[in-house]
């Protein structure tokens, strides 16, 4: 029983963790310009997982990398102005 719920509250705990990333991922805005595109393999003891970034030169002269799946780093090309709007999860053209 001790078990179960040290496993439900872990679970819980890292739930919890991921969704706080995701909201203050969500109240960030800014505008800039993709300086690179890159992506990396990443090897896990299940396998494999490919990783994909763009780093951004914002507006205000800081450069930032931003994590994103594969279906929306696809979206962004080098040189491509992004804008990403508060409340939004990911950036657009």
């Amino acid at each position: 029983m001790f078990i179960l719920v040290a496993g439900v509250s872990v679970f819980l705990l890292l739930t919890a963790s991921a969704s706080g990333r995701v909201s203050q991922a969500m109240a960030k805005a800014f505008e800039g310009e993709v300086i690179r595109r890159r992506s990396e393999q990443v090897t896990l003891t299940t396998g494999m997982r490919t990783d994909y970034w763009l780093d951004v030169r914002t507006d205000d002269g800081e450069v930032m990398s931003i994590t994103l799946p594969w279906r929306i780093w696809g979206r962004f090309e080098t040189g491509d102005r992004i804008v990403k709007r508060v409340g939004e999860r990911w950036p657009s053209t």
